[in-house]
């Protein structure tokens, strides 16, 4: 059996938070801390698991004293990696560095296991919606996408770790299924690839345990619905109560 601690996250580098900031450091730390008491013995982050070696390359490179050397991780970066075809600099306004890097690192493991599918989900034309599902879908936007202001980075955490968050995100992947169905089908095509991606991070996950008791994997919050429903079906795998642990 596998205890999965699974952390949804909001993308940092999406966010205006000033991830540098020594009260932002403090508060990252705290977190760190409280998730060390879960003591995995594997890390898996969001990043394509073709791109392991950089992975392996930026892990090794990074020291737990760069969290207090402030100024220079604003300019430094961790080394590349290649997303959707393209080398991409690593920098330390990322929660796999910030969260699952800081852990792996506390707890001195050796390799940090990046577990994605390097597939880019292309927006789709909602303009077949009639007018009251574009109004739901726009509210679920909102709603999914109002930070709370002026809050910790464990309150936000909180926050995109909800299933009321949860089930909401994925209900507009549901409205958006219905675009042209019963023509060509657009919307269940795109939901498909969604699909299929969180079944190949299913996968990476599968394969990490069956050589870990208790694997900790921080990913994206929209993942979240999808990734939960697969881990409480699997009889080998139990999905531990994040709340416990922020």
């Amino acid at each position: 059996m596998t205890e999965i601690l699974l952390l949804g996250s909001f993308h940092f580098l999406q966010s205006n938070i000033d991830f540098y900031s020594v009260d932002i450091q403090r508060q990252l730390q705290s977190l760190v801390e409280k998730l060390k008491v879960f003591y995995p013995d594997k890390i898996a982050v969001e990043a394509s698991a073709l791109s392991q070696n950089y992975i392996d390359i930026s892990y090794d490179k990074l020291c737990l004293s760069d969290f207090q050397n402030y100024d220079t991780i604003k300019k430094a970066n961790l080394g590349q990696i290649k997303i959707y075809g393209q080398l991409m600099p690593i920098t330390y306004d990322n929660e796999a560095i910030q969260i699952g890097y800081r852990l792996g690192k506390i707890l001195h493991h050796q390799r940090i296991f990046a577990i994605d599918d390097d597939s880019q989900l292309e927006m789709i034309d909602t303009d077949s919606l009639d007018d009251t599902q574009k109004d739901k879908l726009d509210k679920l936007y909102h709603q999914i996408n109002a930070f709370p202001e002026n809050t910790s980075i464990i309150d936000l955490l909180k926050f995109h770790n909800t299933n009321e968050w949860s089930c909401k995100n994925h209900l507009s992947y549901l409205i958006l299924n219905s675009i042209n169905s019963g023509i060509a089908y657009e919307g269940a095509v795109y939901v498909s690839k969604w699909y299929e991606r969180n079944l190949k991070i299913f996968a990476n996950i599968q394969k990490l345990c069956n050589s870990s008791k208790r694997l900790f994997v921080i990913y994206g919050a929209g993942h979240l619905h999808v990734l939960r429903e697969l881990i409480n079906a699997c009889d080998d795998m139990k999905l531990v109560d994040v709340y416990e642990y922020i």
